[in-house]
């Protein structure tokens, strides 16, 4: 016990002191807080996956316009996606780019070159059959629109005995 009275007496008393702000003093950080603080946009604030997959899904619907620009070049120039189908698969698609980060998955990576040169050579040599497609087509027609020399002149004759009948 004695042990406890020398405690006692050795601690001195401990004073609580609370913080006292004026109501100026508030109101000042109230207002430097505000450039830093809203509230409201916690509130609004979508939380970062939803944003993510927002983004994910506008990736996806860009990549789905390139490819159906492609389908016009190269199938028929009047060819569009289903707008509600675009949706879908861009929704579909959203977790994939938040997954590997609008990157090719770590797998098919490795092959990334190859992929984008099977893509190129592929365009070029359909495009160059299409031309080509068209070109003959042209020239079948203009074949159609304009008869041979030996036709023209029978029929010439033709027009010229039937006129002086």
């Amino acid at each position: 016990m004695e042990k406890l009275s020398n405690i006692e007496k050795d601690t001195a008393p401990v004073e609580v002191q609370l913080d006292m702000h004026s109501e100026f003093d508030e109101k000042e950080l109230l207002n430097s807080l505000d450039d830093d603080f809203n509230p409201d946009t916690v509130i609004d604030k979508k939380s970062k996956k939803d944003q993510l997959l927002e983004q994910g899904a506008m990736s996806a619907t860009a990549v789905l316009g390139v490819g159906e620009q492609m389908l016009k070049q190269f199938g028929h120039k009047q060819f569009a996606f289903d707008e509600a189908q675009v949706e879908n698969v861009a929704k579909a698609a959203a977790p994939l780019f938040v997954k590997y980060n609008g990157e090719l998955p770590p797998w098919l990576a490795q092959y990334k070159e190859e992929i984008m040169f099977t893509f190129a050579a592929g365009a070029l040599g359909f495009g160059s059959y299409s031309q080509i497609k068209a070109l003959k087509k042209i020239d079948k027609e203009k074949e159609v629109k304009k008869p041979s020399e030996p036709e023209v002149e029978n029929t010439q004759s033709e027009i010229t005995a039937n006129a002086t009948d």
